[in-house]
């Protein structure tokens, strides 16, 4: 099932995200990455961008408003603290975030110092970051095969952790929208193998010559910045002002 695979998908990307702190942290010129990851440029606290950039990351991490945290909340028990739940997901999580900019800063520092330049002009970010620059940082390490093995498959991981939660959002709405046609015999699998037909025909846009634009607009127009924002304002509305309303909350 699901929940038993999640146990290798959701635990082994801290393993290898721990042997690549440890390994990034051991380089030559770590230091001045960890230090550009720890030291703030207070000027750019005036561009709007950053602050789209910043809450388009708090939604995504979190889960804020995709349907995942209801769904998966909708199994717990009636009288769960949900209150604790909350607080450790958000420790986890941030702290997750936290280790996860030194296992990659430091890599980065060593690749400024590598290359002769600086660590700004060596950072990207978006796709870029995890599949031009932190490969090409990890070919210059001794064993670069290992590493960039450790750092995809924990790629691959996290990727599996997210669709597992995506469709387990959208299979819980369907199937609780319409019970009395989802819940008989293998319905709920056969619809379940539908949508991720269609996903993976559609991923197979993104695998091409052109994929990658394609990626990028569909990242930028469709699930982040002002959509995910107005997105998760219509969301509030209607939970507080009119599903509430109807079930006089």
């Amino acid at each position: 099932s699901t929940g038993k695979v999640v146990y290798l998908t959701a635990t082994f990307p801290y393993a290898m995200l721990f042997v690549l702190l440890v390994r990034g942290a051991t380089l030559p010129g770590a230091m001045q990455g960890i230090v550009y990851y720890l030291k703030p440029n207070h000027t750019r606290l005036a561009d709007p961008q950053v602050w789209m950039d910043a809450g388009t990351q708090v939604f995504f991490s979190y889960g804020i408003c995709l349907g995942s945290l209801t769904a998966l909340g909708s199994y717990n028990k009636y009288n769960n603290d949900c209150y604790k739940d909350s607080f450790l997901l958000c420790l986890l999580n941030s702290s997750t975030s936290f280790l996860a900019g030194f296992a990659i800063f430091s890599v980065l520092g060593f690749m400024a110092e590598e290359q002769g330049m600086d660590i700004a002009a060596v950072a990207q970010s978006g796709p870029g970051l995890a599949f031009i620059a932190y490969p090409r940082a990890v070919a210059m390490m001794p064993l670069p095969q290992l590493w960039a093995v450790c750092f995809f498959l924990m790629i691959i991981m996290l990727g599996l952790d997210t669709q597992f939660v995506s469709l387990e959002a959208l299979m819980t709405s369907v199937t609780d929208l319409y019970p009395h046609l989802i819940r008989r015999g293998r319905r709920r699998e056969l619809l379940l193998l539908v949508v991720c037909v269609v996903c993976f025909l559609v991923g197979l846009v993104m695998v091409t010559p052109g994929g990658l634009y394609v990626f990028q607009i569909y990242d930028h127009f469709s699930c982040s910045g002002a959509s995910l924002l107005l997105l998760s304002i219509f969301q509030s509305l209607a939970i507080g002002w009119v599903y509430g309303t109807v079930l006089g909350l």
